[in-house]
């Protein structure tokens, strides 16, 4: 069966048509979106990372899709999941930095999946409604489509939670709060089995603080973690604190993601569900001297992207395109059978799901700081990589094959001065066609 007959069949109709045609008409996947703050791409197994004890990542991996090359659109958190939910860049969705509302014209992919009759809900950190924290988000338009909420707007808060439903009055959670919060979206999975829903189970962890709860705080020795080769020899003793706190955090998220899994198999959702397991950005924890994500290097902008769909029958496979965070709208509002939004800069990466045959990315393109003098852009093709400052000037030029811990930058080496242009003149043509800064005659827009 080809890829457009397969979506026909799970969704082209969506929820109101299976409806109308009966227990025998087709019934869309239901979505189970799981989004971890700061887990950087490179703390996987299947990445080589020989610290993380993560089972059911592993066996996630294994029964489904891997997208090893996937990079977030912008390393900050607002920006990227504003980008995560509209399938457009932050600088066109105008969510340049955290603490920036997301636009009310702005489409996201929950309020179409809401109006094709999906059951929907968000579960977690939003980060989208401004700078209040912990920040009560009220039912309507602020909510983007999601109907249950059990959320806050921002902050880091793991033990003795804060969340809220419809009203202003704080709920306080128990325990762990990713523990509290996967409770909550076990809850919504069953009460919702018999129908197509849409639920994103937003984590605060591993972002710091680094404080895994008590039956994990123990689990990583630092004397004994291997380091990246990157982190310098001064920066070495806190970097392996830091990462003890963190791998113990993912594998406290990594026992929350086999209750869900458990869950969709005990409703027998598990074959019509889409699992996405992402991130919104990474985490330097060292590498560079630099303990922050909002820089340009592949431990701040590679995430985690796995995507397993039972019923598309594609298992265990390394997808081996370059993959943006932007691409997710696009790719859930297909596999439901609807068409992407107007306006939606992603790529629909469905086929990499059904058939294993969909087409691969020449490059990926990430932006950060946006607004502000530090502002950067980067650009990786094939095994290039160029970053380049607020005003277009080249910064930083690797080639990750040689170099993949990007130890020597050949910027300004006279013998890569074509690799220099031709990748800046790339970069320049990426920022024309997505409306960024770049007029289409190739002018630079001024920024105040």
């Amino acid at each position: 069966m080809d890829r457009r007959s397969f979506l026909g069949r799970v969704g082209a109709l969506g929820w109101a048509a299976h409806a109308a045609a009966g227990p025998q008409g087709p019934r869309p996947p239901s979505i189970l979106l799981v989004l971890a703050d700061a887990w950087r791409g490179q703390a996987l197994e299947a990445a080589g990372d020989p610290n993380l004890r993560a089972p059911n990542l592993d066996e996630l991996i294994r029964t489904g899709v891997l997208f090893p090359r996937a990079y977030t659109p912008n390393p900050a958190c607002a920006p990227a999941r504003a980008a995560l939910l509209t399938g457009r860049y932050p600088h066109a969705c105008r969510v340049l930095a955290d603490g920036r509302p997301l636009p009310a014209d702005e489409r996201t992919v929950s309020e179409a999946l809401a109006e094709a009759g999906y059951a929907t809900g968000f579960i977690g950190k939003w980060a989208l409604d401004g700078a209040d924290e912990p920040g009560f988000v009220p039912p309507g338009p602020r909510r983007r489509g999601f109907a249950f909420w059990a959320a806050f707007n921002r902050g880091h808060r793991y033990f003795d939670p804060v969340y809220f439903r419809d009203s202003p009055q704080a709920q306080r959670g128990e325990g762990f709060e990713p523990e509290y919060q996967t409770r909550l979206a076990c809850d919504f999975i069953r009460e919702h089995a018999m129908r197509p829903f849409f639920l994103v189970l937003a984590w605060g962890p591993p972002h710091p603080p680094r404080t895994p709860p008590a039956a994990y705080a123990q689990l990583y020795d630092p004397a004994r973690l291997r380091l990246r080769a990157n982190v310098p020899g001064g920066a070495a003793a806190e970097a392996r604190q830091a990462l003890a706190g963190y791998y113990g955090l993912c594998s406290a998220l990594d026992a929350c993601l086999g209750r869900l899994l458990t869950v969709l198999k005990q409703t027998g959702t598990a074959e019509d569900t889409v699992v996405v397991f992402t991130s919104d950005h990474g985490e330097m924890l060292g590498s560079h001297g630099l303990d922050l994500a909002e820089a340009p290097f592949e431990e701040a902008v590679r995430i985690p992207l796995l995507i397993r769909y039972p019923r598309a029958g594609r298992v265990g496979r390394r997808a081996e395109t370059f993959v943006s965070s932007v691409d997710l709208a696009p790719t859930l509002l297909v596999l439901a059978g609807l068409e992407p939004l107007e306006g939606m800069q992603g790529r629909d990466l469905s086929a990499h799901l059904v058939s294993g045959e969909g087409s691969r990315a020449e490059s990926v393109y990430v932006q950060g700081r946006l607004a502000t003098p530090a502002e950067w852009r980067m650009l990786v093709r094939g095994l290039d990589k160029v970053v380049v400052d607020r005003e277009l000037r080249v910064t930083n030029l690797y080639n990750l094959g040689q170099d993949p811990y990007e130890r020597r930058n050949l910027a300004f080496e006279p013998g890569q001065a074509r690799r220099r242009d031709e990748m800046t003149a790339i970069l320049r043509d990426r920022m024309r066609r997505l409306g960024d800064r770049v007029l289409p005659s190739g002018l630079k827009i001024r920024q105040s």
